[in-house]
C-alpha cells in the first residue's frame, strides 16, 4: 500500500485517549475478520485494518441487500472482530467486557441476550508457545465456533467461558486448538464453511 494511507505518528492511545489507527482514509482498505454477517445484518469496526472508506465501498458494493451497522471497539490496537463480538445463534451473542461498551451497541441488539465474557483462563504449561509466540490478544478466547444454535467448539482451557456458555443453554464442545494461536487466531478464524442449509433471512 502507498505510505500516504499511513500515519506516521501513529502510537498505540494511552488509557483515557481517545482510539486513533494506524491508517487513515486516503484509499478504501477493509478486512473480512473486521466484519461479521448475521442474516441480513453485517456488523463491524473501524481498525487498523478496516477504515471508514473501505466500509462505505462495501456498502456499496452490497447494495441495498444488507444492513450495516458499527460496533465501537474501545481495544487500543484494534485488528479484527471476533475476539470482541460474537454471534452465538439466533438472539444470543458473546461480548468482550474491556472492548464494548454494551450501552453503545447498536439499538437492533437491545433485545438480544447479552452474554458477558469471562476472563481468559491462561494457559497450561504445556501451551507456552501460544503464550510467547502468539500475536493474539488473550481475548481469543471469543474466537468460538458454532456447528448449530446449541453446540458451540471453544478451547478446552477455557474452563470460565465454558461454564457461561453451559448457563446460557448452550452445549460447548472443548477441543485442544492453543497451538494454533502463534499462526493468528483460533477456530472462527482457522474454519471456512462451504455448504449451508437454510436461506438468508433476517435475525431482527
Amino acid at each position: 500500500m502507498l505510505d500516504a494511507l499511513y500515519e506516521s505518528d501513529y502510537e498505540v492511545p494511552k488509557p483515557g485517549e481517545p482510539i486513533r489507527y494506524q491508517i487513515n482514509d486516503f484509499e478504501p482498505v477493509f478486512d473480512a475478520a473486521d466484519f461479521l454477517r448475521c442474516g441480513r445484518d453485517i456488523f463491524y469496526q473501524l481498525s487498523n485494518v478496516t477504515n471508514r472508506f473501505g466500509v462505505d465501498w462495501l456498502k456499496r458494493h452490497l447494495g441495498d441487500r444488507f444492513r450495516f451497522h458499527e460496533i465501537e471497539s474501545l481495544c487500543p490496537d484494534p485488528m479484527h472482530i471476533d475476539s470482541t463480538f460474537m454471534f452465538l445463534a439466533p438472539g444470543k451473542m458473546l461480548v468482550n467486557p474491556e472492548w464494548i461498551d454494551v450501552e453503545r451497541l447498536p439499538k437492533i441488539l437491545k433485545s438480544w441476550d447479552i452474554i458477558i465474557a469471562p476472563a481468559p483462563d491462561p494457559y497450561a504449561e504445556s501451551e507456552m508457545m501460544a503464550k510467547f509466540f502468539s500475536m493474539c490478544s488473550k481475548w481469543i478466547s471469543l474466537n468460538v465456533l458454532m456447528l448449530d444454535e446449541r453446540r458451540v467448539i471453544v478451547e478446552k482451557t477455557q474452563t470460565s467461558l465454558i461454564k457461561v456458555l453451559e448457563e446460557h443453554g448452550l452445549e460447548p464442545i472443548p477441543c485442544a486448538f492453543a497451538s494454533y494461536l502463534p499462526f493468528g487466531g483460533a477456530f472462527h478464524c482457522a474454519t471456512l464453511d462451504i455448504r449451508r442449509r437454510g436461506e438468508l433471512r433476517s435475525y431482527f
